[in-house]
């Protein structure tokens, strides 16, 4: 046996025996990348000669990264994650619908593909108005029929409207129904956000979000319009197999924090969540985090309106509801039920307008006319009233105004004919409207067997207002004026409403 065949026989045991084998090399951790790029013909693919953006931030819902001078972003890739760009002040999604159904929703960790983002340049002016819309809340084809042909008929008629943004309960525990949300919305002429409900998580036992980041990209992210800077918070928190209380998770502060870092501390930020940040367990987490900052809070959630400041800078409104008190209550001739929410307030949405850091609020009542904002009531001895103890009990003359966008802070004065303005009083009480359908209710009386009872309850609306009739005033017609402003610097209510009433 030659010494070569010998070498090579122990070259060949020793390879069997593992001695030379490889070093194990560390598992490749996947990620997330992609690229970010100016789309000229709106396709949604980077064709030739459209240049990349760089410097635009792209995160996951917690890390937040810039994009490099090849318009590059790279992210770790984990379970349950959202990949998005923060769109800068300027830049939108092509074809408007639903501007977060263009993000990037991943499952699971395992998961690496490209996710690149096309974006298209837009004026957007420093003085511009939103819809802040809560709970559409449609269980079936009938109630979406409802929220078709009221809400967004009516949202599909404005041009004064640069985008809407949805404030949860899309559906009503059924997320087979989220394409035809989807398709309701496609159809308005502004582009839309929206942020999950807790009637939008799953329905199982984990009650979780995951075919709601299917259907409509992230449950949580941010974006610029204008002057203004907009963060989008899924604050749902499940507790055991049905409950959920409101409450922000570790990674969403990560995600405040981190997005905030790159927010100039004079921009107004306004946040937008389902359950009022009154009531969210850490709120005082979220306002250790703006720091002092000026933020608009806008909520859902309630089915009524009310107003909150959190602290100097931070005023929450939330928004009422579109679908009312779920649907119910009497039908109008067009079989769309009045769904008369427990405030007093008729089914709503609100304009917001902003003028860089400034914000007002402006109630709509859907399908009423824009100067609609407010009840009000003249105690006049109405054999109906005299039914209900909690009006029957008011003197004759008594003034009962419900200003639907009313608040702590909102000063409410009326005047009849050319007398002296006469100061209003915030005043605990249920709204009129609400104790009369709840009067019908105990009597059995609904106009047709095809109409579901509104559960009213004698509980106290945030935004009633009450004084008396002049001594002086003579039974019959006479011009009020009412006039409605909030006290403080930042006031968002400005109002005056003219109308003739009929004193007794």
């Amino acid at each position: 046996m030659t010494m070569k065949l010998i070498f090579n026989l122990l070259i060949l045991f020793i390879l069997t025996q593992g001695i030379l084998a490889a070093p194990p090399q560390a598992a490749i951790k996947p990620g997330r990348s992609g690229t970010v790029f100016l789309d000229r013909n709106g396709n949604g693919i980077r064709d030739r000669g459209e240049r990349v953006l760089k410097g635009i931030p792209v995160s996951d819902g917690d890390t937040i990264v810039i994009t490099d001078r090849k318009g590059r972003y790279t992210l770790p890739a984990t379970a349950h994650s959202s990949i998005f760009p923060i769109l800068p002040s300027g830049y939108e999604f092509p074809d408007g619908g639903i501007c977060n159904t263009r993000f990037r929703y991943y499952p699971d960790s395992t998961t690496a593909s490209n996710a690149d983002f096309g974006l298209v340049r837009r004026r957007q002016p420093d003085c511009f108005s939103i819809a802040a819309v809560g709970d559409v809340q449609f269980g079936d084809t009938l109630e979406a029929g409802y929220a078709s042909r009221t809400f967004f008929s009516e949202l599909s008629a404005r041009s004064d409207i640069a985008f809407s943004l949805f404030l949860g309960d899309l559906v009503n525990d059924d997320c087979t129904l989220f394409p035809l949300f989807r398709e309701l919305a496609d159809k308005l002429p502004m582009p839309s956000w929206t942020l999950p409900g807790n009637h939008d998580r799953d329905m199982d036992s984990v009650r979780a979000v995951i075919h709601y980041n299917s259907a409509f990209g992230a449950d949580t992210y941010a974006f610029n319009y204008g002057s203004v800077h907009f963060i989008i918070l899924n604050n749902v928190f499940t507790v055991g197999r049905r409950g959920y209380v409101g409450k922000l998770t570790e990674k969403q502060l990560r995600f405040l924090r981190n997005d905030l870092a790159w927010v100039p501390r004079e921009k107004l930020v306004v946040i937008a969540q389902h359950i009022p940040m009154a009531t969210v367990k850490n709120k005082n987490d979220v306002l250790a985090l703006l720091d002092g900052r000026r933020c608009l809070l806008l909520s859902g959630h309630t089915h009524s309106v009310f107003r909150k400041r959190l602290s100097e800078n931070v005023q929450e409104l939330v928004a009422g509801a579109v679908c009312g008190l779920l649907w119910t209550g009497e039908q109008d001739l067009d079989l769309v039920p009045r769904s008369l929410q427990p405030c007093g307030t008729p089914r709503n949405y609100f304009r917001i307008d902003f003028d860089k850091t400034e914000y007002a609020f402006r109630f709509k009542g859907i399908g009423l006319d824009e100067a609609f904002q407010a009840d009000v009531w003249i105690v006049d001895g109405n054999p109906q009233d005299r039914e209900i103890e909690d009006l029957s009990s008011l003197p004759t003359g008594s003034v009962v105004v419900n200003l639907f966008a009313g608040g702590p802070e909102t000063r409410v004065r009326m005047r009849i004919d050319n007398g002296a303005w006469q100061t209003l009083t915030h005043t605990i009480m249920a709204a009129p409207t609400v104790l009369r359908s709840r009067l019908r209710n105990q009597q059995g009386y609904l106009q047709s067997k095809y109409a579901h009872r509104s559960p009213h309850r004698n509980i106290p609306s945030p935004h009633i207002w009450a004084g008396q009739l002049p001594e002086a005033t003579l039974p019959g017609p006479h011009r009020m004026i009412l006039e409605a402003r909030d006290t403080t610097a930042d006031g968002a209510v400005k109002l005056i409403d003219s109308r003739v009433i009929f004193a007794p």
